[in-house]
């Protein structure tokens, strides 16, 4: 999976300052949802890292990689904690550092389509012994659709949401597909009386914005905002 980087098409309140919603596609709706993937190892490293996580995690976090290896079990390691497998839909883009490091690859049984049971397990060592039939579990297990499903197109497989539909996200990262009666309803919504109010601009999202997306959406409900609206605009209202 190869670094990534997005185009998404913000909608600004020249008025209020602020980011209405984004027009966004697959892609990045994608990576939003693969967020919910993340286990809390990763994600307390990426924003450390940063200095943008607050609360007690990062203390407790450096406080493992201090700890001496000789107070850890010998069948575990730190990188158990600190360093966790993620498991990602495959082809998500790859908008934070350092996660592909850490995915994992999952196995299962190769007589898997011989014994039903043999399907409620997988492992992420290609050398472990199925507990069902005694076979080893070598098989690259991969994402197949429900019999029936109709695909889009080849790379309908990949990532969470499909591609044939546009994407609104809302500031505080809500998602639904957009539409004119969508569109009519928000701008009543935020009061929007004249579309000349209305501002559209495109922004590049890649690594950085990754990274400032994942530690807002933790402490903020106005993300797109913090994000890409430099907050210089916003207290001299430079918005044009």
């Amino acid at each position: 999976m190869a670094t990534t980087e997005i185009s998404l098409k913000l909608f600004m309140d020249k008025k209020g300052q602020r980011v209405l919603f984004a027009e966004a596609d697959k892609k990045f709706v994608d990576f939003l949802l693969s967020i919910f993937t993340l286990p809390v190892g990763v994600v307390t490293r990426l924003l450390k890292e940063g200095g943008g996580m607050v609360g007690c995690l990062p203390s407790l976090y450096q406080s493992i990689e201090d700890m001496s290896v000789t107070h850890i079990k010998p069948d575990k390691s730190k990188s158990f904690l600190l360093e966790p497998k993620v498991m990602l839909c495959p082809k998500v883009p790859l908008l934070l550092p350092n996660i592909g490091s850490t995915f994992r690859q999952l196995y299962r049984c190769s007589n898997s389509n011989r014994y039903s049971t043999c399907t409620n397990y997988a492992t992420d060592e290609d050398s472990t012994i199925c507990p069902h039939c005694k076979h080893k579990m070598d098989q690259i297990l991969t994402f197949v659709d429900p019999p029936g499903t109709i695909r889009e197109s080849s790379t309908s497989k990949d990532g969470y949401v499909k591609g044939t539909v546009t994407y609104m996200v809302m500031d505080d990262l809500e998602v639904k597909p957009s539409s004119p009666t969508t569109l009519v309803s928000l701008f009543a919504k935020f009061n929007v009386k004249n579309i000349g109010d209305i501002e559209e601009k495109v922004v590049d999202v890649g690594m950085d914005e990754g990274v400032k997306l994942l530690e807002a959406s933790l402490r903020s409900k106005t993300v797109l905002t913090d994000v890409f609206l430099p907050a210089e605009i916003i207290k001299t209202g430079g918005l044009n």
